[in-house]
């Protein structure tokens, strides 16, 4: 592949229109302005992603000895990025490269794969103790700034509104909180659990209305079904516990319902849907908890956090040859 310091504009901002509408956000990005980021953290940097061996020697100079990959080959093809190079020169200035993928867009996928994401991060920054880490997926926007909050929260104990505020100072970024909430539930409760989803709304002139966002992102719809009799249209899903932002798609046009609860997002008003597990239970309590603004675990639950989440770091083998799957 060609390089991508150059960028095009075009693709560009395909990918911003995309990411607007599938994250509900106005935020932007240029990848032929070059890589961007931002010291975030004591020892995490967050940003965009690497495009040239060059990048990683910009990187090299803020004291980055782990660069954390977020990004899927399609993300990486879609920008005709070529790692070969990029891998080639951190071996060659000590950088360990780490692929941990997480699918764009998709707020259930970061959601399953935050525990593992953390606990490889985790893993790596206790194995190099003097270096900082660089967490980038493609514009740095969502799942690499979830990451590290995610990172911060299980790990650092630090709360995360608070972590989020101060991430925010440094870099404006979209990253699904919700989602990051959620999976320190899930890790705690041992899987996502699930529970039921309704909603309705009466649109008797109505056609067709969808539902995008939820557990299944902006990128998918999911029809409702029309009560011809009272114009009532009626979405009813397994869902796993959470609280989730959506919008509906009534005959082609993205809109909140005024009427329901909201919440303003970056600018944008997004719906939002709290679903509860069995009432009463272990899992109920928690989430209830911990969903909520400025929710945290207890003493008890962070240690089993923290143990859950320290392992061994990966074999030195793998950390000297600059990449590590």
């Amino acid at each position: 592949m060609a390089q991508a310091a150059a960028g095009d504009g075009a693709t560009s901002a395909k990918y911003s229109e995309t990411m607007q509408k599938q994250m509900g956000s106005s935020l932007v990005y240029k990848h032929e302005d070059g890589m961007n980021y931002a010291k975030c953290f004591e020892r995490i940097y967050i940003g965009s992603c690497l495009q040239t061996a060059a990048d990683v020697d910009t990187l090299k100079k803020e004291g980055v000895g782990i660069v954390f990959c977020l990004q899927e080959d399609k993300d990486m093809a879609h920008f005709n990025i070529d790692l070969a190079p990029i891998l080639a020169r951190a071996k060659e200035v000590d950088i360990l490269h780490v692929r941990h993928p997480i699918k764009d867009f998709d707020p259930l996928s970061l959601r399953k794969h935050l525990p593992d994401a953390v606990r490889r991060l985790n893993a790596e920054m206790l194995a190099r103790p003097k270096d900082a880490a660089y967490i980038h997926c493609t514009a740095g926007l969502g799942r690499a700034p979830a990451t590290a909050l995610a990172y911060m929260f299980m790990i650092e104990g630090m709360d995360l509104d608070d972590a989020y505020a101060h991430l925010y100072k440094s870099r404006r970024c979209h990253p699904q909180l919700n989602m990051v909430r959620a999976a320190a539930c899930d890790l705690l409760g041992g899987g996502l659990g699930s529970g039921k989803l309704k909603l309705s709304w009466t649109l008797p002139e109505a056609k067709c209305v969808e539902v995008a966002g939820l557990d299944i992102g902006w990128h998918e719809r999911v029809p409702m079904v029309k009560n011809a009799t009272t114009g009532e249209f009626v979405l009813e899903r397994d869902t796993p516990p959470g609280v989730y932002q959506y919008k509906f798609i009534v005959d082609g046009k993205w809109m909140a319902n005024p009427d329901l609860p909201s919440v303003t997002d970056n600018g944008n008003v997004n719906n939002v849907a709290r679903v509860n597990p069995a009432p009463g239970s272990a899992d109920s309590e928690r989430r209830e908890r911990m969903m909520k603004k400025g929710g945290r675990p207890t003493e008890e639950e962070w240690k089993q956090l923290q143990s859950m989440l320290a392992v061994p770091a990966a074999p030195e083998s793998s950390q000297k040859s600059g990449y590590a799957g």
